[in-house]
């Protein structure tokens, strides 16, 4: 395995592991607990390395959650509704995430859908709300 997907792995485990030992805000039968109490499941979380960005390239987290209830058909939660939710997920997931794996993000892009869709795909049958944040001082400063 190679030190790159092996890094990638870990910081999956450590993902988990936050979930399990509470550190992140979950609710065991009902997904993530978030302020509008819409259904919230973690998907994936990926860190990738964007080396044309800033001054030496930077590292960025992507939290993706599927979020049922943002769907075009079901019409319940537009994305003012999520902001408060994307916002949270920075704060309560993002970071201590950031935290566990020894810091060195500098974004956290938060990214909600109503459907399983693979990372950088369209599909106009798919609902997408996303919010990119920089990391500072151990917060979430929206971009």
């Amino acid at each position: 395995m190679r030190l790159d997907r092996l890094g990638r792995f870990m910081r999956a485990i450590a993902f988990l592991i936050a979930m399990l030992f509470g550190t992140v805000p979950v609710l065991a039968e009902d997904g993530l607990n978030v302020p509008s109490g819409q259904l919230v499941l973690p998907y994936e979380a990926l860190w990738e390395d964007h080396l044309a960005e800033g001054t030496s390239g930077e590292t960025w987290l992507i939290l993706r959650f599927l979020t049922p209830e943002i769907a075009k058909a079901k019409g319940k939660l537009k994305f003012g509704d999520a902001v408060p939710d994307i916002d949270f997920l920075c704060e309560q997931v993002g970071l201590p995430l950031v935290a566990m794996t020894g810091g060195g993000v500098h974004q956290i892009i938060v990214n909600l859908m109503d459907q399983p869709i693979a990372r950088g795909q369209r599909d106009t049958d798919v609902t997408q709300f996303m919010n990119a944040y920089r990391v500072e001082k151990g917060a979430c400063i929206w971009e």
